[in-house]
């Protein structure tokens, strides 16, 4: 429904809803109309899940070959978490695409 206003004075229409109609009413002078309503949310579609079961196994970022310690599956997906203070390395991530094992890689101290 969009704003309408009264030909009369100028003010905006209240939209007011009598049974199944909708009627816009002016405040100040009393002017009345009826308004015309293209939908509602009793007759709106329901949304389209998009993108749901495009991917029907495993992790479609997984494109680096990493054998998972955990489930065998030969490709991981890198993620890289950044440094979290200045001396220190990037966190690497290695994440299976199948089960979504994680596994830390980098330089490894003692």
């Amino acid at each position: 429904m969009a704003l309408k206003f009264c030909p009369k004075c100028g003010n905006m229409l209240i939209p007011k809803r009598e049974g199944e109609k909708f009627y816009g009413e002016c405040g100040k002078c009393g002017f009345s109309k009826e308004l015309k309503v293209l939908k509602t949310r009793e007759n709106l579609e329901p949304k389209k899940k998009v993108g749901r079961g495009v991917a029907k196994e495993g992790n479609p970022m997984a494109t680096y070959l990493n054998k998972c310690p955990k489930c065998g599956y030969d490709k991981a997906q890198i993620i890289d978490m950044g440094i979290f203070y200045s001396d220190e390395d990037n966190l690497i991530l290695l994440k299976c695409g199948k089960c979504g094992h994680s596994e830390r890689i980098g330089r490894k101290t003692s």
